[in-house]
């Protein structure tokens, strides 16, 4: 038996909260695929936040160097919540959300040959939830692997990027913008 195998009946109580206290880190398939659902400018879904804003020490590879200096960017928020949280604390993009809200709060990890060594709750906020659901070890290995897979190509982009912006700031150019980067990366400008 795994440690932490009884997170597997983790069931959500849907109180909100994992939706309310952190940021979420977006990649650009995360974006395109809201952008692409909710036909929202993708400057007006995100929001780009320092270092003192958010915890990614262990994640220096998601700052983004931007005019404005290193941002992370982040699905953005409303009143204290997710843009996308709605009144009755469900999410109104749910089958679109990002991959990150959909492997958490799982935070597992595997042995070499895929069995389930440890699974942990991630300890982001105050989560209400009861132990008596059903989860499978296939379906979170999955996902933890789309997302790692996500990410680190996202990672790859954000480091092509930051050289090419410091190539620029040694000719004496400027860096770019937020809507550069967006652009840099493929993500899509709904017309007006």
């Amino acid at each position: 038996m795994a440690v932490g195998e009884r997170f597997l009946k983790f069931r959500c109580t849907g109180c909100g909260n994992c939706c309310k206290e952190p940021l979420l880190p977006l990649n650009d398939v995360d974006l395109s695929r809201l952008v692409s659902h909710t036909g929202e400018s993708p400057l007006s879904i995100v929001k780009w936040v320092t270092r003192h804003e958010i915890a990614m020490e262990d994640e220096p590879e998601a700052f983004v160097r931007l005019r404005q200096g290193k941002r992370v960017m982040v699905l953005g928020h409303r009143r204290g919540r997710c843009r996308y949280l709605g009144k009755d604390d469900r999410c109104t993009v749910y089958d679109h959300r990002p991959t990150g809200c959909q492997v958490f709060p799982f935070d597992p990890q595997f042995k070499r040959d895929g069995g389930l060594k440890r699974l942990t709750l991630i300890q982001a906020t105050d989560c209400l939830y009861a132990l008596d659901g059903q989860n499978d070890v296939e379906g979170i290995r999955q996902m933890r692997e789309r997302h790692d897979t996500d990410q680190h190509a996202y990672y790859d982009r954000v480091a092509e990027w930051n050289r090419d912006q410091q190539r620029r700031k040694r000719k004496g150019e400027h860096v770019g913008t937020p809507r550069a980067f967006l652009k840099f990366l493929g993500v899509r400008f709904p017309s007006s």
